[in-house]
């Protein structure tokens, strides 16, 4: 019985540390999109980012390892990313030319008084 409730203690901590180390590394995969944002896109009015609100962050396609990240910049603007694997190139599959302006080099936008609201799995 001992063991028992042993081994089901150490599974418990074992799923709750590997929870743990998902949920830091997909707010470390935001933080990079976040990044990305500041270094490569602009806002087509020119106004300044000042709030980037992560409503989607999920594993597109399990075989190819496909994730797909959506935020909504200033409370207005959507914007869709993807990248083949975590950590890997990241890619903007899809937004209006006329709300984003994407730039292939980096720009020095100023990201420190932007609000960030991260994709919570429920």
């Amino acid at each position: 019985m001992a063991l028992i409730t042993i081994l089901g203690g150490i599974l418990t901590m074992n799923w709750l540390n590997d929870e743990r180390i998902k949920k830091e590394k997909y707010r470390q995969e935001q933080d990079r999109v976040g990044k990305y944002i500041g270094e490569h896109i602009e806002l087509g009015n020119g106004k300044p980012i000042t709030k980037i609100e992560f409503i989607e962050f999920q594993l597109e396609t399990a075989t190819t390892g496909t994730w797909s990240i959506t935020a909504i910049v200033n409370e207005k603007y959507l914007i869709h990313f993807s990248e083949d694997r975590l950590g890997e190139e990241i890619r903007t599959s899809y937004y209006s030319p006329k709300e984003f302006k994407q730039y292939s080099e980096k720009m020095r936008n100023n990201m420190t008084n932007v609000e960030t609201i991260y994709y919570e799995e429920k």
